[in-house]
């Protein structure tokens, strides 16, 4: 199965661990979709609120430090549809709870493409395995599939919010943030 191009996409969800995992991973890319007319949004799993050593400011000052901070690098880009789950940072784990918020905002989005981080531990760049990536990662999969576009999945969201089911509008390719070494590489979902 081959990535469906550029000039077919729409919109694209961005889902990743941490405020400014999608500016190290992949932003010039998303600059590059946005010139070309493409809808991009960012989902943030986690507050930030550990990201900020040596920085002078509190553990209770950097959520929103760190959530301004990502909203003005997104805004350079072209990019101002931003959702912060909130959890904390350093504490995400892959629970049915944040594949439920993920598959909130797949459904709003209706996207084309995703682009999330690999929930593969890369034992050549363990930095780039935090905990809270790997996280992220496999709650997203598990949220496009099967959850998002099965409409038994989260029924609440249906019934409550006035969500429609369905995950990406087309089937096709996931594409995971490979932080490691900054490409993004398309990954059948099946």
């Amino acid at each position: 199965m081959e990535p469906i191009a550029d000039n077919e996409i729409k919109r694209v969800l961005v889902i990743n661990a941490h405020p400014d995992d999608s500016d190290f991973g992949a932003s010039g890319t998303i600059a590059q979709w946005v010139k070309k007319g493409i809808e991009v949004a960012y989902v943030f799993c986690t507050n930030g609120d550990q990201g900020g050593e040596n920085s002078g400011f509190t553990k209770d000052e950097m959520p929103a430090i760190r959530q301004r901070e990502q909203r003005a690098a997104g805004a350079a880009i072209g990019v101002t549809d931003i959702t912060f789950l909130n959890y904390v940072d350093g504490h995400l784990v892959a629970t049915i709870e944040l594949r439920k918020d993920i598959v909130r905002q797949i459904r709003i989005s209706q996207p084309d493409r995703i682009v999330c981080q690999s929930p593969e531990r890369n034992w050549d760049r363990i930095g780039a395995s935090h905990p809270d990536h790997l996280a992220a990662g496999e709650a997203t999969i598990q949220a496009v599939y099967p959850d998002s576009r099965n409409p038994f999945a989260f029924t609440d969201l249906l019934e409550k919010e006035g969500s429609s089911h369905g995950g990406l509008r087309r089937s096709g390719y996931l594409d995971l943030l490979n932080l490691t070494i900054g490409l993004i590489s398309p990954t059948p979902l099946i």
